[in-house]
């Protein structure tokens, strides 16, 4: 690396540090930091102007990242999580994808960019999405699970689309079937390999420097046999971060893989940045609004619809596709692919890079006030009622309540609580909107019935005067402050418990009329220090036991 390049990588990593910040302040996410750290040091000031060498980093950011995708795809979570949400996901791209293309060419985009475009609008960042729903805690709610299985099947076709993406100008049967020859020997040897692997994992993980070489040799090793069979270097390290990911060291493999990733990661992004156009020559513009809408509109509601056809009810239909409306880091690597292979300009990267910048911070915002968004077209959605079969008037609840204590959400910490109340013989309610587990539940004989805490309708049943205690798991300010005004217009005198995330909320919640505020990792710290600390090894055991299940505890 000459002087030169070397200022321009310094350059482009000091910018985006200081853009990071920013974004990170403004709390958004550190990808569009990255994006406008590239766009300032490029065309708008022109400090950096050569972005070969950082088109090179980049390139080998996209096939860490594609490792780490492919080392966090569980395939034994795809089995749990069912065919209606894999098939919503193969639905949802068919569909999205051929609709996009139509319209692509009806607003003035080629049909080659059509192709493209559909592609762009279609998939979905698992990246951003993921992360954002782990910090509300919604991972594992209904609407969390199907966003995830959504998310899996549009990874796995988006790989699949960059396989074909050489073959569109010669798209005949004989070139199709020689794309699907050669990724059936990808993934036999995958197979193969994975098998190997296996035995040789427990000797790489004694040491912490041989298995981070040990895992970036199998990446590198896969990217090379990929090219061979003339697929991208990023396929190649998906196939090998799916053999790491399904080995029992991957979480020590992506541990050590994710600081590299993230440092070419960044010169990716940046590199991006640099190549947005800010001219709005051919009607940029126009065309980049006519894709913003088809991500942020289109999508959205053809998710919605495919997921009430699966008969899903309306809460979970609803945050799940509005979830889903941004674009993919996929969009973005399968673009850049578009241009080496001559199919599109680098006009197109600008229109790609400025729907990432757009729709990845309208996803921030979309997911922070989600249930806001729910209750404000709750009331313009009942006509899709009669679809909910899968979950709506799911109940066995007695015709008259009376002392009873009610709880809300089937959470981890409301699982536990049912268990303890249960127990004592307490006669309990449940509600929560996962049909899975309202069934579980409804077979050990709890009272329960399936619904949407901020659903009105079922005030009534639930019988709120006559219960003796209201308990909440769900950890959502805003749901929590309209379930207690709702139980205190009644009438009811019954003890409101619910659950927050800091003594911030908690403070609003006790304004609110709270009578306990519970705070789950408040109360985790002080069971480690009070009850724990201090206890034997045979003690702790014996504790252990009686909590959980678990092996190893005898």
């Amino acid at each position: 690396m000459t002087y030169s390049q070397f200022y321009d990588v310094g350059i482009a990593v000091a910018a985006a540090t200081i853009l990071a910040v920013i974004f990170n302040l403004l709390k958004q996410p550190t990808i569009l930091g990255y994006i406008v750290a590239g766009l300032l040091i490029g065309p708008v000031l022109g400090i950096v102007k050569d972005t070969a060498v950082l088109g090179n980093f980049s390139e080998l950011g996209i096939a860490l990242l594609l490792f780490i995708i492919g080392i966090e795809l569980d395939i034994k979570r795809i089995k749990q999580l069912g065919l209606s949400s894999l098939g919503v996901g193969f639905l949802q791209v068919l569909a999205t994808a051929v609709i996009s293309y139509f319209l692509a060419t009806m607003v003035g985009f080629s049909p080659l960019q059509a192709i493209y475009v559909g592609l762009i609008v279609t998939f979905s960042s698992t990246m951003v999405v993921i992360k954002l729903l782990s910090d509300k805690n919604e991972l594992d709610s209904l609407h969390g699970e199907l966003v995830l299985g959504i998310l899996i099947v549009q990874d796995l076709l988006a790989v699949f689309a960059m396989a074909l993406l050489g073959t569109i100008s010669n798209f005949t049967p004989a070139a199709i079937g020689a794309v699907v020859g050669r990724g059936a020997v990808l993934i036999l040897s995958a197979i193969a390999a994975g098998y190997l692997l296996n035995k040789v994992m427990k000797y790489a993980v004694r040491s912490k420097e041989l298995l981070f070489i040990f895992a970036l040799s199998v990446c590198m090793v896969f990217a090379a046999w990929a090219a061979f069979l003339d697929y991208s270097l990023a396929i190649g390290a998906f196939v090998a971060g799916i053999i790491l990911g399904n080995t029992q060291y991957n979480y020590e493999v992506a541990g050590k893989v994710k600081p590299l990733r993230d440092f070419f990661l960044t010169l990716f992004f940046v590199s991006l940045g640099m190549q947005i156009t800010l001219s709005n020559s051919n009607g940029l513009l126009a065309k980049t609004a006519a894709a913003a809408l088809m991500v942020v509109v289109l999508k959205p509601v053809i998710t919605f619809l495919i997921t009430k056809a699966f008969r899903f009810g309306n809460r979970t239909a609803l945050l799940a596709s509005a979830q889903l409306g941004q674009v993919s880091e996929f969009s973005l690597i399968i673009v850049a692919g578009g241009i080496s292979l001559g199919h599109i300009g680098k006009e197109f990267f600008s229109i790609t890079a400025l729907l990432t910048m757009a729709t990845f911070a309208l996803t921030a915002y979309v997911i922070k006030f989600d249930n806001a968004i729910y209750s404000t077209l709750s009331p313009f959605m009942r006509v899709f009622e009669r679809l909910s079969a899968k979950e709506e008037h799911l109940n066995n609840l007695p015709k008259k309540l009376k002392g009873h204590i009610i709880v809300f959400g089937v959470y981890k910490m409301g699982g536990k609580l049912i268990q303890l109340l249960r127990q004592k013989k307490k006669k309990i309610v449940v509600l929560d909107y996962n049909p899975e587990k309202i069934r579980g539940l409804i077979k050990e004989g709890v009272s329960c019935i399936c619904s949407d805490m901020g659903n009105w309708d079922i005030d009534e049943m639930l019988e709120y005067r006559a219960a003796k205690a209201i308990i909440s798991t769900v950890r959502d300010k805003d749901n929590n402050i309209a379930l207690m005004r709702r139980i205190r217009a009644s009438g009811s005198k019954a003890a409101i418990i619910v659950a927050a995330f800091s003594e911030e909320e908690a403070a609003e919640l006790y304004k609110k009329g709270a009578d306990y505020v519970v705070l789950p990792d408040q109360m985790a710290g002080e069971h480690i220090v009070s009850d724990l600390i201090g206890k034997k090894t045979s003690d702790l055991r014996k504790l252990a036991k009686s909590n959980v299940k678990r092996p190893g505890i005898r």
